[in-house]
């Protein structure tokens, strides 16, 4: 007896979480909104809460994912809260 095997149908690729990027967008290259990785890692432990809430990072199979304009306006309230706690006058 014969097989006849289908060809599977093409099915288009939906790629997941297209807007976040690696980690590392957020100290490489163009456009990085920090200096090092150091920085960026800190900022993640500090506002971890504000960022998940922000959808801002997301970790599909394990591998933490950044949404950099979500991250920047997460981190750009938290500067302007952090110089409005402070007091600072200039």
């Amino acid at each position: 007896m014969t097989t006849i095997e289908a060809k599977p149908a093409e099915v288009p690729l939906v790629p997941f979480l297209p807007e976040f990027r690696p980690l590392n967008t957020l100290w490489e290259g163009e456009g990085a909104i920090y200096p090092s990785e150091a920085s960026a890692r800190w900022h993640l432990r500090q506002l971890r809460e504000q960022l998940a809430k922000a959808q801002a990072v997301a970790l599909p199979l394990g591998r933490l994912m950044v949404h950099p304009e979500r991250f920047a306006q997460v981190a750009r309230q938290a500067a302007i809260e952090e110089f409005a706690r402070r007091g600072h006058r200039d």
